[in-house]
């Protein structure tokens, strides 16, 4: 009959070629439930509804997962329950670590002539023989004889007694010296748990985890692209909305946030986060996306558009004299990308500008330069204008009439601003049909170029803050996941720009606020 073991991630069956293994069966319900259930919190195995996995009458367990190659039946021995499984990191080394100790336990216990070594106490004295009653023998004896009897039976019991205070006397010294190396073992112990530890802090102050930016501004900011106090506020925010509960037992919550921010800021490969965390890639890779999500839907309000009362209360001094009513500062920029092996793709996402496959993106920012708006990505080939007309930016509902935006001269849509929204868009002046520019012209290009320079400082600071923008994305990092909301249209590449947006925002304006 085929037996494959029950455990996560296991896939052992008794047909495997060049590998001896043996197969258990769960405890029965009637005779063994405690262990039984022991057994299942183990295995941590759950149905696909999520709900806890119960196994058949036939369901066994491999020898991979027992320390010692089969379960016992002595309930402080390693393997009384299954301990080595694939979804546990370090679960082999702590077995043979619990195994050593239960080892080393056993022999102890076999040295000392007690159960326990506390019970040396509790050896009674001997009670004195000299008071219990003689009785003479029943035969009758002269009295001479008599006496003689009474004499060497006398002798007889002085000479157990001291036989009997002799051992009490060993017993004291054997008691005495089991103490002493029981105090002297429990120092050597408590010692040597003293040098792991602080090796093991230093081990970890060295390890790339989230506990190497505790404490250490610096290194938050250097690890994440945010301040420390941001940082752990972000953390405990959304740690609430993990939908996952199972996820502790490979990756804390805190150290998948931290990789997150990790991969975002140093573009470190999913591999190597693989490596560093003991973690298979796909993990790793799936904890980035949940926490990508996370960041997309539970800090979204940290990007949305302003209400003119808030840009009005928070414009620099110096852009007032100049533009009174600006809102906002737009422009595109673009972000290499693996080349697709679908022809039309390959077409769509060509760059002439850059000369490579491209996507490419609309943004806006606030004249205290908090991105605030985020289009989708769109393939290199289409053009500024174009862009902008297809994200719905042009929207009566986000600009008021009278207001103000600025843009590079390549933004040829005043028309559509002024139909649409009643809005001024302001761009740089043209030589276009002229020789050379006015003075005036010069001058208005001059101040408009000082203040319209913010968005640019904006997307610079997006791509070297986050420098996963900076490199070439593949292909999967662009088109849209599988697995995501049907009513959800937005693709992997819109998600991480709206996320690095958010990040961005959190950590302070670039423009100081006078």
């Amino acid at each position: 009959m085929p037996k494959s073991c029950e455990a996560v991630y296991c896939t052992n069956h008794n047909f495997k070629r060049g590998e001896k293994l043996s197969f258990y069966k769960f405890p029965s319900r009637k005779k063994s439930p405690e262990r039984r259930d022991k057994w299942l919190n183990a295995v941590q195995k759950l149905t696909k509804t999520g709900g806890r996995w119960s196994p058949g009458k036939h369901a066994v367990l491999c020898s991979k997962h027992f320390v010692t190659g089969a379960p016992v039946l002595q309930q402080n021995h390693p393997d009384y329950i299954p301990s080595i499984f694939p979804h546990k990191p370090n679960s082999t080394t702590k077995g043979l670590k619990n195994l050593k100790r239960f080892q080393r336990k056993e022999k102890l216990s076999k040295r000392l002539p007690f159960s326990h070594p506390q019970d040396v106490d509790e050896v009674p004295d001997p009670a004195p023989l000299e008071d219990e009653v003689m009785q003479p023998p029943e035969a009758e004896q002269t009295d001479g004889a008599c006496q003689q009897n009474s004499m060497s039976t006398e002798e007889s019991y002085k000479l157990k007694i001291q036989k009997l205070e002799e051992e009490l006397l060993a017993v004291k010294q054997e008691r005495n010296k089991c103490r002493e190396e029981c105090s002297k073992l429990q120092e050597d112990c408590q010692k040597y748990q003293e040098e792991s530890d602080n090796l093991k802090e230093q081990l970890e102050g060295h390890c790339l985890s989230s506990k190497i930016v505790q404490g250490d501004d610096k290194k938050c900011r250097f690890f994440t692209g945010l301040p420390l106090s941001v940082y752990v506020k972000t953390f405990e925010h959304l740690k609430k909305f993990v939908p996952h509960a199972t996820t502790k037992d490979s990756l804390s919550y805190e150290d998948q946030f931290f990789f997150t921010l990790v991969r975002l800021r140093l573009d470190l490969s999913f591999e190597f986060l693989a490596y560093q965390t003991g973690v298979a890639e796909s993990t790793i890779r799936g904890y980035f996306w949940l926490w990508i999500d996370m960041i997309f839907y539970k800090l979204d309000f940290m990007l949305r558009w302003p209400s003119r009362e808030s840009v009005v209360a928070t414009l620099p001094s110096a852009f007032k004299v100049k533009f009174p009513r600006l809102t906002c500062i737009v422009d595109c920029f673009e972000i290499f990308m693996e080349q697709p092996k679908n022809l039309h793709a390959r077409a769509q996402v060509y760059s002439n500008y850059k000369k490579h496959t491209t996507v490419k993106v609309f943004i806006a920012c606030t004249p205290l330069g908090a991105v605030c708006y985020l289009s989708p990505a769109w393939g290199g080939r289409v053009s500024d204008v174009e862009l902008v007309r297809r994200s719905g930016f042009i929207d009566p509902h986000l600009h008021e009439p009278g207001d103000q935006i600025l843009a590079d001269r390549g933004f040829l849509l005043h028309d559509d601003f002024a139909t649409v929204c009643s809005a001024e868009l302001i761009t740089p002046a043209f030589t276009r049909g002229k020789s050379q520019l006015s003075a005036w012209d010069v001058e208005k290009s001059r101040g408009m170029s000082s203040i319209r320079i913010h968005v640019e400082r904006v997307i610079g600071l997006i791509k070297n803050r986050y420098t996963i923008l900076q490199n070439t994305l593949p292909v999967s990092m662009v088109k849209s996941r599988k697995g995501e909301a049907d009513d959800d249209d937005l693709s992997s590449i819109d998600r991480l720009l709206q996320v690095c947006g958010i990040l961005v925002n959190l950590g302070g304006s670039i423009v100081i606020k006078d």
